[in-house]
């Protein structure tokens, strides 16, 4: 069954005439005649009633007219749809993050995504290391990832984003949450709340290379498993929490993130295959390069 005779059928039954049914198709008569008879065969009954005076639908092509349109119309949508995946315009990726380092990166480009191609869908996968996110996208479990500083990895592309710098996170009834910001000396005397050491480039790497570059070690440490466990432990004043000075969005409002003014900045990228760049990806990667605004 052909679908030129569904076409046929189907205009042949809004018309209930052969030839204004020709004209409209661009075809001679005796070829629409001809579809029509190659489509009841396949069929297996007749879907018109014809004479020298009408044409009239049989109850067979009454009820084979409804369900024609709908496999043309679905027809239509697999189209379109097909063309604008060709196009970047539907699709789906998977991105991974880290949320230390990248979490406004990830909520400006899934807002651009959603207003620019709203028919794409992002998986956003969990919080991972810059580690563990290299490495799925080598193994091709992501189709790409927001991180922060130096990215290596075989056969990977980045562009970087924007750069941001550390900041402390302290209760707001602090003696420095008053301020603009903090020097890294001034947290001398302070307990750290970091979390458990990790592999690759992490925000406890970072706290600890300002810390030799202020010249001291810090005076405790609180190890925990994850980030949001940081949060009620500085809340309750045990100790002081750090993140990237752009963090904000992840902030609660009884605390504040404060910038420390002398610490060095860290790159945040947005990393891929570079070989592996479907339509929708591009899209993707063309909006972060000329929209997301760069941050001090």
């Amino acid at each position: 069954m052909q679908i030129s005779w569904l076409q046929t059928f189907v205009a042949v039954a809004q018309d209930l005439h052969f030839g204004r049914a020709a004209r409209r198709l661009h075809l001679a008569q005796p070829a629409v005649s001809q579809q029509i008879q190659s489509l009841e065969k396949a069929v297996g009954t007749k879907l018109f009633n014809r004479d020298r005076r009408s044409v009239r639908l049989t109850d067979a092509g009454a009820a084979f007219l409804g369900p024609c349109r709908e496999v043309l119309a679905g027809l239509g949508t697999a189209v379109q749809k097909a063309r604008n995946a060709g196009t970047g315009e539907f699709g789906h990726l998977r991105v991974g993050y880290n949320a230390g380092f990248a979490p406004d990166a990830l909520v400006d480009l899934i807002r651009l995504v959603s207003q620019e191609h709203p028919h794409l869908e992002l998986e956003v996968d969990e919080s991972r290391t810059n580690a563990e996110i290299l490495r799925l996208l080598e193994d091709g479990e992501l189709d790409f990832g927001l991180l922060g500083g130096p990215v290596t990895g075989k056969g990977l592309a980045w562009h970087t984003l924007s750069t941001v710098h550390l900041g402390v996170l302290l209760p707001r009834d602090h003696p420095l949450a008053d301020g603009p910001g903090v020097s890294m000396g001034q947290l001398r005397e302070e307990s750290f709340i970091l979390l458990r050491p990790a592999p690759g480039r992490t925000l406890r790497r970072l706290v600890e290379e300002e810390c030799e570059r202020a010249g001291y070690q810090p005076r405790g440490v609180v190890e925990v498993r994850d980030g949001l466990s940081v949060l009620p432990l500085v809340a309750s004043g045990i100790g002081i929490g750090f993140g990237v000075n752009s963090a904000l969005t992840t902030v609660p409002g009884h605390l504040r993130l404060l910038p420390i003014t002398d610490s060095a900045p860290t790159e945040i990228s947005i990393v891929w295959r570079a070989e592996d760049v479907t339509p929708a990806l591009s899209n993707v990667l063309e909006l972060a390069r000329r929209v997301l605004p760069p941050r001090p």
